[in-house]
């Protein structure tokens, strides 16, 4: 997260005027390495910091939730190509009506034009994301039918559900959790991604998409 570290870095500095009196040093943000979701921690940025008291869309373009991505894009206010000349970054560091983002709000802003400026991310697959792991982290070396759970394509669904493995919405909860955490079976080697990748599909709901 060095780059974004930087990147951040310039943007907070934006607007401010130094002196030789003063060193301004920039508060260190850390950001998720997760993929940044809109709906959920971009759009209510805009509703706390209170930009949607002007972009309701009653006189200039909304910011509301469900309206906001749409006013950005077809605004040019994201810049995928230089992420930091966003003017959506740009325009409120140098105190745009009196309002301001937080540094880990822009961080967050600043990643998510980085990934490109996805909309809605579509829930995780399991299977075309989960069920893969299971073979690739030679799980089924050893559940691969002969024992509990069969976690082979097709069959991994089911065996983790009816054994009660994952917990929809509880991924500290869920055993299949808590064994990956554990260093269950040194010869799985599931990485920190693919860790990561499950906690979201049970947040999600542990869907059987």
């Amino acid at each position: 997260m060095k780059k974004m570290a930087a990147l951040l870095s310039g943007i907070l500095m934006i607007g401010m005027v130094s002196c030789e009196y003063q060193t301004i040093v920039p508060n260190e943000v850390i950001i998720p390495d997760t993929p940044v979701d809109f709906v959920t921690e971009i759009e209510p940025i805009f509703t706390s910091v209170g930009c949607i008291a002007c972009h309701d869309g009653k006189i200039m373009y909304s910011l509301l939730p469900g309206k906001a991505y749409t006013s950005l894009i077809s605004r040019n206010l994201v810049d995928t190509a230089n992420p930091a000349n966003s003017k959506i970054l740009t325009k409120i560091s140098g105190g745009h009506n009196n309002k301001s983002f937080t540094a880990t709000q822009s961080g967050l802003i600043l990643k998510w034009v980085t990934e490109g400026a996805r909309g809605v991310i579509p829930p995780v697959s399991f299977k075309t994301e989960i069920e893969p792991i299971f073979t690739s982290a030679q799980c089924i070396s050893c559940h691969g039918g002969s024992l509990a759970p069969d976690l082979r394509a097709n069959k991994a669904y089911a065996a983790l559900t009816t054994k009660s493995l994952v917990k929809a919405n509880d991924p500290a909860g869920s055993k299949l959790v808590q064994y990956i955490n554990a260093g269950h079976n040194t010869s799985a080697k599931i990485t920190a991604d693919q860790k990561a990748l499950i906690t979201k599909w049970i947040n999600e709901g542990a869907l059987n998409n």
